[in-house]
């Protein structure tokens, strides 16, 4: 395994709407989009997807990442995925 750059860009593989949080961190993002992510150098990940409403969502959308520091510690960063444009 390697870390290899990115250009940040890519389409969704796969995904699940999530209607009952599992953490309470999660609680008020109910519902929330989780997919899997395909890079266009072609590595699949997984993360969230947001802010975005759960039935626009299709398999191969274009997405684009950003990047979120953790509110209770923002020496950790959380990568979450944006529909194209």
């Amino acid at each position: 395994m390697s870390w290899v750059a990115s250009a940040g860009t890519g389409t969704v593989f796969s995904y699940t709407v999530i209607h009952h949080a599992f953490h309470p961190a999660f609680a008020a993002e109910v519902p929330y989009v989780v997919a899997d992510i395909e890079l266009e150098e072609g590595p699949i990940l997984v993360s969230g997807i947001r802010p975005v409403d759960p039935a626009a969502v299709s398999i191969g959308m274009a997405v684009d990442v950003w990047f979120e520091p953790m509110a209770d510690d923002p020496e950790y960063v959380l990568h979450w995925f944006r529909p194209a444009g």
